[in-house]
């Protein structure tokens, strides 16, 4: 790794990723700051996901920029991010994004230097990766890849979550969540995600409501769905599939929802962003893996069970993830995973927590 630069006091990042990506890229930015104390760092972020960003006390600035609409809405967007990152004037930009958009933006901004994802031939927009002899990118879990990528920086982050800056009104609104439907956090909470973005990600409504009736109860029990924006419909069909025993939560922001999971005995979720904020938070996890390797998302020092049945789709054998990722609508691996071994899994989180 090359020793820290010189003469560094403005610092622009580009983190406008998704949920579980966003929150994967703060140690990277938290290990640019204790790199350079004393710079300021302003971070170029997905609106939906500002509060990963705001309030953290190594980040000056979360702004904003929306990748939706149009041509023309697109345009203005851009413009109006790159004009503000000129003016911020920054010595390093460090692109945790990694998109062809904001690897020629990395450039057009000004700064004496730049790294970043190395992908894609994306390389010749940044000015520090020849300075040294870097390895080919890390496949490992996403934060070792922004770590590597940060390296030509000389920024030694660390593999280690950074939870969000929960308030005391995130907390309240957590206690109001839980305290409207019976439930309390703690020894007993046994938190159910059933969203995920991705088909093949999917484990469905009826074996997590058949999961809660398999689990209520055991150890004191008690489970609650977890609401994703406009996924209500998805929510209603795991409780009706539960006979009741699991309870609906509303949807919650972001640092509230990590609020929430901190106080929870076990999160069970797939691969999705709400995985990542459950460990950010602590919370253990039973982990339903489906159409990617769990060593490119899992936190290997977390508490963590993972089921994980590749041998049950013939399209993957080896790789990191099944040829048909964003296609697949058959769902072998997730659907591989009964309910009685996520029981089971459950259960050994919850009698030794």
């Amino acid at each position: 790794m090359r020793v820290p630069l010189s003469n560094i006091r403005t610092i622009l990042v580009f983190a406008c990723n998704l949920l579980g990506d966003s929150i994967c890229r703060l140690p990277a930015i938290k290990g640019a700051r204790e790199t350079y104390p004393g710079t300021r760092i302003f971070v170029i972020v997905d609106p939906r996901y500002r509060e990963v960003f705001a309030g953290q006390p190594f980040i000056d600035e979360a702004w904003p920029l929306s990748r939706r609409g149009g041509v023309l809405a697109q345009a203005w967007e851009w413009s109006a991010a790159l004009a503000r990152a000129r003016r911020s004037r920054p010595d390093l930009v460090l692109d945790l994004y990694g998109s062809k958009r904001t690897a020629v933006a990395s450039r057009l901004v000004g700064a004496r230097f730049r790294t970043g994802l190395y992908g894609d031939g994306l390389s010749r927009w940044y000015n520090l990766r020849d300075l040294v002899d870097v390895p080919a990118l890390h496949r490992g879990h996403i934060i070792e890849r922004m770590n590597e990528a940060m390296a030509p920086a000389g920024i030694a982050a660390r593999f280690k979550y950074c939870p969000l800056a929960v308030g005391e009104e995130d907390r309240e609104d957590a206690r109001a969540a839980l305290t409207g439907i019976g439930r309390e956090g703690g020894r007993n909470l046994v938190a159910l995600n059933p969203a995920a973005r991705v088909e093949g990600k999917r484990w469905a409504a009826e074996r997590f409501g058949k999961l809660a009736r398999g689990i209520s109860g055991s150890g004191g029990a008690r489970c609650v769905v977890i609401t994703a924006p406009g996924q209500e419909a998805l929510t209603a069909e795991v409780v009706t599939a539960s006979g009741g025993t699991a309870a609906a939560l509303p949807v919650l922001g972001l640092r509230a929802l990590g609020a929430l999971l901190k106080t929870a005995a076990v999160l069970v979720t797939g691969d999705t962003g709400v995985l990542h904020l459950g460990t950010a938070m602590g919370a253990p996890s039973v982990v339903l893996a489906g159409p990617t390797d769990p060593a490119l998302f899992v936190y290997p020092s977390g508490r963590q069970v993972i089921l994980f049945h590749r041998e049950a789709c013939p399209e993957w054998k080896t790789g990191e993830q099944c040829r048909r990722y964003n296609t697949c609508s058959d769902r072998r691996c997730i659907d591989a995973i009964a309910v009685e071994e996520a029981a089971a899994a459950v259960r050994e989180l919850l009698f030794t927590h």
